[in-house]
């Protein structure tokens, strides 16, 4: 399927050229995987969430989570931004000498998403999605080179679960629609003065779309007093999204062992992650850097399943992450804010990419 905006080759040319200008603000994209969605929720909590998903974000961890979630979330519209540190630091930086200096070398990350309506309830969801990344990162501070990945995608998700076993194992299948338009190349300064460059933009552009499902599975452990135990299980976008030169997302095998309990009044959430055990979505992966450890305490349950006041630590491969929730009772405004670092040298703790993510999502 062609969008109608993409069947007249001027639009292809402008969306091209607006795309790769924007791509000077972003990062490079060789070293991490790329990702459909992440919950700043998550993320706050070192994004160690396959077992313990009990959200709208289910959809893109671990749809047997769905038969976690404990009331329906009508979610009206959400939005959700990305900047890595260097785009922060960059922005007060005055010194035209300073400024290249910092530029070189490296990443640049600038990601912003929409969540238009969605529905989650007990055993099911269905969400629509819409992402804007620019990536890309500058070599060569005498003749300026950049990597760049750059696109606009969309799509739906929906999924549904099922508890068997005396609701002690949820079983779940989500699949996901996703149409992408961008490019991906290494651009040299030199090209904006070509002949061709326009021409060059539009043979490089990418539009197409992929499908792909997710398949998980959850067991739940009540042996151990207070503690409520689950297990996941989730191989995600099985077969793959490729989307050519503007990037993929492989297919992913992912474990996770979570702990619920209640001290107080206050929720406590322990959780573990080993993903990609495959190690499919880089060549240079390790145990260090697909581990993810996260807690999150809670307090003042609400109608729509989440907290009124979350605070959440973690350490998502070789760095530590953090991150708040506020969700206002009477208000159908729920804040999640997390810090958080993404591994983008060779090998784990190699180059430390320092990220803040902020979301606001109207539901109730």
């Amino acid at each position: 399927m062609t969008p109608l905006i993409m069947r007249h080759s001027p639009w292809k040319g402008l969306l091209s050229l607006v795309l790769l200008v924007l791509g000077n603000l972003g990062l490079l994209y060789a070293e991490e995987p790329q990702h459909l969605r992440y919950s700043v929720r998550a993320l706050g909590m070192g994004n160690a969430f396959v077992a313990a998903v009990n959200d709208e974000s289910s959809l893109y961890y671990n749809p047997a989570g769905l038969s976690s979630v404990r009331r329906q979330i009508i979610e009206i519209i959400g939005l959700r931004t990305t900047v890595n540190q260097n785009i922060i630091d960059l922005s007060a930086e005055t010194d035209q000498t300073a400024l290249i200096g910092k530029v070189v070398g490296n990443k640049l990350a600038v990601d912003a998403g929409l969540v238009t309506p969605s529905i989650t309830a007990p055993g099911w969801g269905i969400s629509t999605f819409g992402d804007v990344m620019f990536d890309a990162q500058v070599h060569n501070p005498t003749v300026p080179y950049f990597e760049l990945l750059s696109y606009l995608q969309y799509g739906l998700v929906g999924g549904v679960s099922k508890s068997l076993d005396d609701k002690s194992l949820d079983v779940g299948v989500s699949f996901k629609l996703v149409q992408r338009m961008g490019i991906g190349k290494t651009v040299h300064i030199v090209d904006f003065t070509g002949d061709d460059f326009q021409q060059d933009l539009e043979d490089s552009f990418v539009d197409k779309q992929q499908v792909a499902p997710d398949i998980g599975v959850i067991y739940h452990d009540d042996r151990w007093y207070n503690w409520q135990m689950k297990y996941g299980l989730v191989i995600k976008n099985v077969g793959g999204l490729d989307f050519g030169s503007s990037g993929a997302i492989h297919s992913t095998i992912d474990a996770g062992v979570a702990s619920e309990s209640e001290f107080a009044g206050v929720d406590l959430l322990l959780a573990a992650d080993l993903v990609d055990i495959a190690y499919q979505s880089t060549a240079k992966q390790s145990l260090m850097r697909n581990l993810n450890l996260g807690a999150e305490l809670g307090m003042w349950m609400r109608s729509n399943g989440h907290h009124a006041l979350a605070l959440r630590l973690g350490r998502k491969g070789p760095y530590l992450t953090q991150g708040l929730g506020l969700n206002i009772p009477y208000f159908p405004l729920m804040i999640d804010y997390a810090e958080w670092s993404e591994e983008v040298g060779a090998v784990s703790g190699a180059k430390e990419d320092k990220r803040k993510s902020l979301q606001i999502s109207f539901n109730f």
